[in-house]
């Protein structure tokens, strides 16, 4: 089920929202324009550049892997147009259609896949890595240049939401959800294109087996407003509110220090 957007603003018909809620995901072709896409990768490419370099000396870094496979967090609280771009209006329509009114980053995270990395990213609930309350919020993974099975893209297990969450096993490639032989479906994207999914979906990325591409994705997520995790208490500050009443509420750049 995908999407053409118009203009800066995002639609989501009944039909649409039945499939979010059946299968756990819905596809938005050419979400953005090539130029955009050009400006925030450039943005980012600077960052996973820096963070790729200090990983060098490491090798390895929980889900990172040098050489293979990068996440880069926080990257709203780094740059004023990184922050401004997470509450872009396109943001906005689809979380509070799919969410509610008050809407808040919950996390955003660079993901770049370099050029033969030989293994999968496992099969995991995003609820796997942090527990949340209230439990479902919506990844937004956003192809930074095009997605494809050769180089490593997204695949799900359509309607595994529905069974709630599902106790992680930590491994040395990060935690897993599922062991089994099912092998879900490719997500391929086109530069520009997001695919926004249901934070209990089960989903994976499979080797980059291209020679020379970099699979670079930017995974931006939101929650309800005062989410927090049930085993601290805590309520979540990794960036800003970016919608009140069904209404974009971005007013400006948002430090860490003063994200409530």
């Amino acid at each position: 089920m995908s999407i053409v957007h118009t203009g800066h603003q995002v639609h989501i018909t009944s039909e649409q929202m039945k499939h979010y809620q059946e299968q756990g995901y819905i596809i938005f072709e050419n979400l953005f324009s090539g130029e955009e896409m050009d400006r925030i990768r450039g943005i980012i490419d600077g960052f996973d550049e820096a963070s790729e370099k200090a990983l060098r000396a490491k090798g390895k870094e929980f889900i990172s892997r040098s050489g293979q496979i990068n996440f880069t967090a926080n990257l709203n609280f780094l740059s004023a147009e990184l922050q401004q771009f997470i509450a872009d209006q396109r943001f906005v329509d689809i979380t509070t259609t799919i969410l509610g009114p008050d809407i808040k980053l919950y996390w955003d995270q660079s993901v770049y896949k370099r050029p033969e990395a030989s293994k999968d990213f496992p099969w995991h609930q995003d609820n796997g890595y942090v527990p949340t309350e209230p439990i479902h919020y919506v990844t937004c993974w956003l192809a930074l240049e095009d997605a494809t099975v050769d180089n490593g893209c997204i695949w799900v297990q359509p309607g595994t939401h529905l069974d709630g969450f599902v106790e992680h096993v930590k491994t040395d490639l990060g935690w897993v959800c599922y062991f089994g032989e099912e092998t879900g479906i490719p997500v391929e994207l086109k530069k520009g294109s997001l695919v926004a999914f249901h934070s209990l979906l089960f989903h994976r990325s499979t080797p980059n087996l291209s020679k020379t591409q970099t699979r670079k994705g930017y995974v931006v997520q939101y929650s309800v407003d005062g989410s927090f995790n049930p085993n601290t208490g805590q309520v979540f500050k990794n960036g800003p509110l970016i919608a009140k009443d069904g209404k974009s509420a971005y007013e400006g750049f948002v430090t860490r220090e003063n994200c409530f």
